[in-house]
């Protein structure tokens, strides 16, 4: 037999094998009754292609307009947009095992750097558990109470250089700003020292450029895993990302300097970052190996910083885009202080419409649309939100879909603050609000939730104190034309801000 017929056969069962692969996930699955696009159902392809090109969460939304309120997205998977489902996904129940995470919707852990992988996000339940028990103690109230000299210290000199550089030029990119405010805030948390992005006039940082390029890229080349394209073609991956590959390896030994560097100042009574709380604790069981520390730390960084940055900068946007809610919020701030240092982490909690402001963002706009999927461990499956579903299934709730799917909110794609109020307009009063969890819930929900609060509500209202804005491109879609990720990528956001005359 000649090669041409060698191959002909080869080919012609591959296509063959691929074929009743498909037919068998349409018409003897498990999951066969569920409704979903039939492409979508037969191969996991469409996913993956979808996700490396950043529209999964957009198409995952279309898919529930259609299907209804849960959707088979994968030939083993489910998404879900009812607010009881997070609980039946992330939850702890009784009588049931703990659902674990489904490790290949996750980019792999930075190991090429620490060693062994021994972060928060990657860590077994029982490890994720000890984790954040150590951790713990520096995001409680009291703990996050303590940090106000710090949020105030960043949130002003972000004000402060933002003057500076708009009697220079009044348009600035203040999705860049947010960038530095967080990364330099939860940088001095993490690890006792800012990356100086604020003070040196608004400079991004090495360690800043590479997170957020390192995310992105990330996510697409993890997507190759699903087929193990990842392990076969990583001996090529330094042709292609090489760079990449290198900052991330600075980034790596970066971070184990400032970890290190820290460590040899020791604990000191008047810090607040997270290692001081580490340092004063004696116990044997809250040692944590130096890997620990600097993966961890690491984890920090990225996630405290970015989705905070986030969040300001879709609440800018979308209030340049609503001129009557942007009034009105301003009224309250400026209406509620005279001075500035009346602007506090505590005082600002009483801006009932400028928390409805940031409320209605992430729902709009969450910092992570994406879903971050469990698979179901029960033996002989579960129920999620009134379903059976079978074991080993994978389940999940992407945020963008659920918050803007119809059956949950009304008029969904509208930014409309009012609807979180306690007196919320008539129409608005069956939104099914609980829906709305971009801390996730259970076990593996944020551990910074409180310091994100704080800190979002405090640089939002001096910004809104001290600054008119509008947007420097009225006409540009900043949000329509994102890509979403684990995290968005975000574009410049051009804002003509000027300093309020009092």
């Amino acid at each position: 037999m000649g090669i041409f017929e060698t191959v002909a056969i080869l080919t012609a069962t591959c296509l063959a094998v691929a074929l009743f692969y498909g037919l068998y996930n349409l018409y003897l699955h498990p999951l066969r009754r569920y409704p979903g696009p039939s492409l979508y159902a037969a191969y996991r392809l469409p996913y993956v292609i979808a996700n490396m090109r950043g529209r999964l969460a957009f198409e995952v939304l279309d898919m529930h307009r259609k299907y209804g309120p849960v959707v088979r997205i994968a030939p083993n998977e489910l998404a879900f947009t009812e607010p009881e489902a997070w609980n039946d996904i992330y939850g702890l129940q009784g009588g049931r095992v703990q659902n674990p995470r489904d490790k290949a919707a996750y980019t792999p852990p930075v190991s090429d750097s620490f060693g062994e992988a021994k972060g928060i996000i990657h860590a077994s339940d029982a490890g994720h558990a000890r984790l954040r028990r150590i951790y713990g103690q520096a995001f409680t109230p009291k703990a996050i109470e303590g940090l106000n000299d710090m949020l105030l210290k960043y949130s002003n000199l972000l004000v402060e250089q933002l003057k500076i550089a708009i009697g220079t030029d009044p348009v600035q990119d203040l999705s860049a700003w947010f960038n530095y405010t967080t990364f330099d805030l939860t940088g001095d948390f993490a690890f006792g020292d800012a990356f100086h992005c604020l003070d040196s006039g608004g400079k991004s940082h090495f360690f800043l450029d590479t997170v957020l390029a390192g995310v992105v890229v990330g996510c697409q080349i993890w997507q190759l895993e699903r087929y193990k394209l990842l392990t076969i073609l990583s001996p090529l991956l330094s042709l292609f990302a090489g760079d990449e590959m290198k900052k991330a390896e600075m980034m790596g030994r970066y971070t184990q300097e400032l970890v290190d560097a820290r460590l040899k100042e020791g604990y000191q009574p008047d810090r607040k970052d997270v290692l001081n709380y580490l340092l004063q604790s004696k116990k044997k069981e809250d040692q944590l190996e130096t890997a620990e520390l600097y993966e961890n730390a690491l984890t920090l960084v990225v996630a405290g910083s970015e989705t905070t940055a986030t969040l300001l900068s879709g609440v800018v946007y979308f209030l340049c885009r609503h001129p009557a809610v942007l009034e009105k919020v301003q009224d309250e701030v400026r209406g509620s202080f005279k001075r500035d240092v009346e602007i506090t982490p505590i005082s600002v909690n009483g801006l009932k419409f400028m928390i409805a402001v940031l409320s209605e963002t992430m729902r709009v706009f969450p910092p992570a649309g994406f879903g971050f999927p469990r698979i179901i461990s029960s033996e002989h499956g579960q129920s999620v939100a009134g379903r059976w579903v079978p074991s080993q299934t994978r389940c999940n709730i992407f945020h963008y879909a659920a918050y803007r799917y119809e059956a949950n909110f009304a008029r969904p794609e509208e930014f409309i603050p009012e609807r979180w109020l306690v007196n919320a307009p008539a129409e608005f009063k069956n939104d099914k609000r609980e829906v709305v969890q971009p801390f996730m819930v259970g076990p593996r929900g944020c551990i910074g939730k409180g310091l994100a609060y704080a800190e979002m509500r405090l640089i939002l209202a001096k910004m809104l104190w001290h600054f008119d804005f509008e947007l420097a491109d009225p006409t540009k879609q900043w949000h329509e034309r994102l890509r979403s990720f684990l995290i968005w990528e975000r574009t410049p956001l051009r804002v003509r801000s000027r300093p309020v005359r009092r």
